[in-house]
């Protein structure tokens, strides 16, 4: 499995893309990702015309994961902007054969947007989920299983600046990625060191597998 990131800090604080390989490749399934991602970055802007993203697509891949901005929710230019990004680069994704994830993000550790974390998830639930019924895509709802650990557990998900995600939100992260796409447990990942780990995995395996 071949996989391209492109995206922002939210995919490559604690190396997202890196992470899910090798724990997969590990677990059995053989997995190389690349990344392009940029800090603060917005999709529109991997979007434009000439961009190395655009180009990168190109190469192929079998799975093409794209991850926006947190702002996407912000505003309704900014929902537009997202949506017309996702057209161009899904689209183009498609031309060359690859499918095409998205990664429906966690939120921000603090009220952003005058929402909640809670309400941030949702919010991201609402735009990509339409989204992806539109180009016949996938989610992968790390939004809900963020939302799922907020209100079970008092695993701290997030890193020091209370909106980049610790290293146990990232694995959480990296298992929703792993049971979306491979259609198999979380379970049967490596624990990367992660305390709570097993609860992670659960986690993931609740929402992708139970809704």
């Amino acid at each position: 499995m071949r996989i391209l990131f492109i995206g922002n800090s939210a995919t490559y604080v604690h190396d997202i893309p890196e992470t899910l390989a090798r724990l997969a490749t590990d677990a059995g399934f053989p997995t190389e990702s690349v990344r392009i991602v940029k800090g603060g970055w917005c999709l529109s802007q991997h979007a434009a015309e000439g961009s190395r993203a655009l180009a990168e697509i190109e190469k192929g891949y079998d799975l093409v994961v794209l991850q926006d901005n947190g702002n996407c929710v912000s505003s309704d230019e900014k929902r537009s902007a997202c949506i017309n990004a996702c057209e161009v680069l899904s689209s183009k994704a498609i031309g060359s054969g690859a499918k095409v994830a998205y990664y429906v993000r966690p939120p921000y550790g603090y009220e952003a947007f005058g929402r909640t974390p809670v309400e941030q998830c949702r919010a991201f639930d609402e735009l990509f989920t339409e989204i992806a019924k539109k180009k016949g895509a996938v989610c992968v709802y790390v939004n809900r299983a963020f939302e799922y650990a907020i209100e079970n557990s008092d695993i701290r998900l997030w890193g020091d600046d209370n909106a980049h995600t610790s290293e146990a939100g990232a694995y959480l992260a990296v298992c929703v990625h792993f049971a979306a796409i491979f259609g198999k447990s979380a379970t049967l990942l490596g624990d990367n060191g992660i305390e709570n780990a097993k609860m992670l995995q659960e986690i993931a395996d609740k929402i992708v597998f139970g809704g």
